[in-house]
């Protein structure tokens, strides 16, 4: 029932990459209710133009209205466990169109009546589309069900880019008890959890990584709770830090040519006379992201492109350089009208191109490119003939469908370790996928077991834009033709 990838697990951390974090003294839980800043909180990168003033918030610019009569709220489903399945009919035999997580809720479909069918005497119709059997161990129609209120407290945070907060494994124990101690009166309870709630796993091994959602201190002893609500102690794991990083929108602030720079200490280029470029002091920051002018020269064999401001130039082998490929998957001529008339029916006609080896994603809306960003493809490059894509850590290449995205879900890599709670997962190939990755930082760099690794925020940037959307509610979707085209990847060398 677990969903998984085998193509996706980490390398060695990179030097002066992850490391341990100091926690908070406080319950995280207690905390929860205010998202982290993960909206892109980094310095302004360079060739930024200043930030406009901010427009009013919604809630700002409506509290003015005149009050009107709220509707009636539809009637519900309220999910208490993990891997609620929805069927594309009244069938728990049936394949599934996607499942929830617990914590969510979803409105119902047409006229609220229980249907029965093989497997559950009582399934509903949900939106947007299919059945999930309530039977009140799994699902409830009571938003005052005491299982649901008590793990709704627990429930991923989807509307944030690190939906949980991430440790790495020391050689993990879970427990679902913990042992007695004289100062747990403000610990958690909750009622008896559905079966299958928690993971199967009560180890994991070192450099397995887990997500949790709390913190408890008790007789000198600190203690994590894990996502699926199973205890640890703190001193098993090394925290991960806040990865910031994040890729930029292309429109009126951004436009390509622009440059990343995946390693720290690039130096910047200036002239030193004419037709001369030297080596400066100055350098360029891991990450950075620098607009450029189109205007570039070769001196000794290589190439220096000038940025947007200033005097600097930039060395091409010491930076990335999105370059997009001159057609859509579908023929037309990127940058310009299409007049093909070939491309998806679909008014956004998205796409996304990654580069392996050069390090880098551009996502397209029909022929325009409206973002662009680092990621980090399989250690082994590309797939070589007569070897094992899996076996060498390649990402495949080629054009593929984005054919279903999971919120979250656990993979499992080889030697049992596992990466638990992967946030931002799109299946475009089995077993490979782009995901976010927050165990590490090496953006730009070959870092994955062959799928692409991309930043939170960048993940949750991708798996907004992609198609097929997320319903609301929903915590996986897989696509269906009758929802209309899927988001194409484009991957090469």
């Amino acid at each position: 029932m677990i969903l998984f990838a085998v193509a996706c697990e980490r390398g060695p951390t990179p030097p002066g990459g992850v490391g341990p974090t100091p926690s908070a003294s406080r319950s995280v839980a207690a905390a929860r209710g205010i998202a982290p800043n993960l909206t892109g909180a980094r310095a302004v990168p360079s060739g930024q133009p200043p930030a406009e003033a901010a427009e009013p918030s919604a809630a700002v610019a409506t509290a003015a209205l005149p009050a009107t009569a709220a509707l009636p709220a539809r009637p519900r489903v309220y999910i208490k466990n993990r891997y609620v399945f929805v069927r594309p009919r009244p069938d728990v035999n049936a394949d599934w169109l996607g499942f929830l997580w617990f914590g969510a809720s979803v409105e119902l479909r047409g006229q609220p009546k229980p249907v029965r069918g093989p497997g559950c005497a009582t399934f509903y119709a949900i939106e947007p589309m299919g059945f999930v059997c309530v039977d009140e161990k799994q699902a409830t129609l009571s938003a005052e069900d005491a299982v649901f209120k008590a793990v709704s407290l627990y429930a991923p945070r989807l509307g944030q880019a690190a939906p949980h907060r991430y440790a790495e494994s020391l050689g993990v124990e879970l427990q679902t008890q913990l042992p007695e101690a004289r100062d747990r009166s403000q610990w958690p309870t909750w009622p008896t959890l559905p079966a299958l709630f928690h993971e199967p796993r009560r180890h994991l091994l070192p450099l397995s990584t887990l997500a949790y959602v709390d913190e408890h201190g008790s007789d000198g002893q600190d203690w994590l709770l894990s996502a699926d609500l199973l205890w640890l102690k703190k001193a098993q794991v090394t925290l991960y830090p806040e990865i910031t990083f994040h890729g930029v929108e292309l429109g009126s602030a951004w436009r390509l040519p622009l440059a990343f720079f995946r390693r720290a200490g690039a130096r910047k280029f200036r002239r030193s006379g004419p037709g001369k470029l030297e080596r400066s002091e100055a350098s360029f920051a891991l990450h950075e992201v620098v607009a450029l002018t189109d205007r570039f020269e070769v001196q000794r064999g290589e190439r220096y492109f000038k940025t947007a401001q200033g005097d600097d130039w930039v060395r091409e082998q010491d930076a990335v350089l999105p370059a997009p490929r001159s057609l859509t998957p579908w023929g037309a001529r990127v940058g310009q009208a299409d007049h093909t008339g070939r491309g998806p029916k679909d008014p956004r006609q998205t796409w996304i191109e990654v580069s392996v080896l050069g390090g880098w994603l551009l996502a397209f809306e029909g022929t325009k490119p409206v973002f662009a960003t680092l990621i980090s493809g399989g250690r082994g490059g590309i797939p070589q003939e007569g070897k094992n894509t899996l076996e060498i850590a390649a990402t495949p290449v080629g054009t593929f469908p984005i054919s279903g995205k999971l919120a979250t879900v656990t993979m499992q890599t080889p030697g049992e370790n596992v990466h638990s709670d992967v946030p931002w997962t799109q299946n475009f190939q089995k077993p490979y996928a782009i995901h976010t990755a927050y165990w590490h930082d090496n953006w730009g760099n070959l870092a994955s077991g062959g799928c692409i690794n991309v930043s939170p925020i960048d993940g949750k940037w991708l798996f907004d834009f992609t198609e097929p959307k997320l319903p609301p509610g929903w915590h996986a979707v897989r696509w269906q033709p009758v929802t209309g085209a899927p988001t194409l990847l484009v991957v090469h060398e």
